[in-house]
């Protein structure tokens, strides 16, 4: 089950890099980052979306 969601996960992070675009959580609301406009955090939101994939794999 954990690792069909980091299957998901992973998939998602591919699709969001080649866009350029990914949804993260700010405050109670979701928001959308765009790799143009905020790269920092938009590397920040991928780096933690693939240690959360990799966890899903490794350790649930």
């Amino acid at each position: 089950m954990f690792k069909l969601i980091g299957a998901f996960l992973l998939l998602y992070l591919c699709y969001a890099v080649a866009t350029g675009r990914i949804h993260a959580k700010a405050g109670i609301r979701m928001r959308e980052v765009q790799r143009e406009d905020s790269p920092g955090y938009f590397w920040s939101v991928v780096a933690i979306y693939a240690a959360l994939s990799a966890a899903l794999f490794t350790v649930f």
